[in-house]
C-alpha cells in the first residue's frame, strides 16, 4: 500500500466537505492551522507521507466541520484585526464587522490618558486591540462570564498587553468600585428571540446563547446601559455600540428621550447595514432634574 500523502488527504477532505454541503476551503486552511503548512510548502511537500498522528488530527477536524461546527472552534482561534485570538465555545467568534467598530473608536478617540471600558468583552477582541494600539489610555474589560474572562486573559498574554479585567453584569463591576470612565465600547448580545429563524443552525448550536440573545427584541442591554450612563461615564464622555441592523432608529429615539440634547450617530458596516451607533454624552441638567421630579429613572 502506497504512503498516504498530504495531497490525497486534502482531496478526500474536500470530497467529504462537499458531500456534507459545506465549503471546501477548510480542507486546505487546516494544513496551516494544524501543521503550519502554507500553500507554498504544500506545493513542494504535498506528496510526502502524512504521519499517523497528524492524519488523525486532521480527519477529526474535518469530521467536526462536516457536522456543522464553526471552523474557528475546531482550530481554537479566530483572526481579528490582524491578530490570532483564542476562541472557545464560551465566547462568540469575533466578526469582521466588529473590526469596523474598533477602527471607528481608534479614529475618534485620542490616546491622551483616557479610561476606556469594553463592556461584555468575550474574547477581548475589542478591548485588547484598543489596548495594543494605545500607549497612554487605560483599558478595562468586563464580562459576566468567568470562562470568557479567562479566554480574554489568555489573549491579553498573547498580545502582550495588561489591561484590567472585571467580572460582572454591564456596569456593575465599575459601580461597585466607584470607577468612572471617559469612553464606553460595547458589542453586547443584541439578537431578539424572534430572530432565531434568521440565524444559521451552526451559530445556534455552538455559540453561547448568553452572548447572543437579549430581551426586548434584543434591546434590553442597550437600554440598561443608556439608563445608567450617569453612574459610570464622565461628562462629555463617549459611547460606541455595535448594534443589530434593524435597531438604529429605536435606539436613537430611546437615547434622545432619556438624555435630551444627545444626538446619536449611526455608521453602516461593509455590507451597508446600520452597525455602529455612537454619541457624546452631554447631560442637560435641567431636563434631567425635571425627569427625576416626574419620577423617571
Amino acid at each position: 500500500m502506497h504512503p498516504y500523502s498530504y495531497r490525497e488527504m486534502v482531496k478526500e477532505a474536500k470530497a467529504s466537505l462537499s458531500v456534507s454541503g459545506g465549503e471546501i476551503q477548510p480542507a486546505t486552511l487546516l494544513l496551516e492551522d494544524l501543521f503550519e503548512m502554507n500553500m507554498t510548502r504544500f506545493l513542494l511537500d504535498g506528496d510526502k507521507e502524512v504521519p499517523a498522528l497528524d492524519r488523525a488530527r486532521y480527519e477529526a477536524a474535518i469530521r467536526r466541520i462536516s457536522e456543522g461546527e464553526p471552523y474557528q472552534y475546531v482550530v481554537g482561534h479566530a483572526w481579528f484585526y490582524g491578530e490570532k485570538f483564542t476562541v472557545t465555545e464560551d465566547t462568540l467568534i469575533p466578526r469582521n464587522e466588529t473590526e469596523e467598530l474598533v477602527e471607528i473608536v481608534l479614529s475618534m478617540e485620542q490616546d491622551t490618558g483616557k479610561t476606556v471600558v469594553d463592556i461584555g468583552c468575550g474574547t477581548g477582541a475589542i478591548g485588547l486591540t484598543l489596548s495594543a494600539a494605545w500607549q497612554n489610555n487605560t483599558v478595562i474589560l468586563t464580562d459576566v462570564s468567568e470562562p470568557a474572562l479567562r479566554v480574554a486573559g489568555t489573549n491579553a498574554e498573547k498580545l502582550g498587553v495588561n489591561p484590567d479585567f472585571l467580572s460582572g453584569h454591564l456596569f456593575e463591576p465599575l459601580v461597585e468600585r466607584n470607577i468612572k470612565v471617559d469612553c464606553i465600547v460595547s458589542n453586547p448580545p443584541y439578537i431578539g428571540k424572534d430572530e432565531l429563524g434568521d440565524m444559521g443552525g451552526s451559530v445556534i448550536a455552538h455559540e453561547p446563547a448568553l452572548a447572543l440573545f437579549a430581551e426586548d427584541d434584543g434591546l434590553a442591554l442597550y437600554k440598561q446601559m443608556v439608563d445608567q450612563l450617569d453612574s459610570v461615564l464622565n461628562e462629555r464622555g463617549t459611547v460606541y455600540f455595535e448594534i443589530g441592523w434593524k435597531q438604529a432608529d429605536v435606539l436613537r429615539a430611546y437615547i434622545r428621550q432619556r438624555w435630551p440634547g444627545v444626538e446619536p450617530k449611526v455608521e453602516k458596516d461593509m455590507n451597508g447595514n446600520d452597525r455602529i451607533l455612537h454619541f457624546r454624552w452631554e447631560v442637560q441638567y435641567e431636563d434631567q432634574n425635571l425627569g427625576h421630579q416626574n419620577g423617571s429613572a
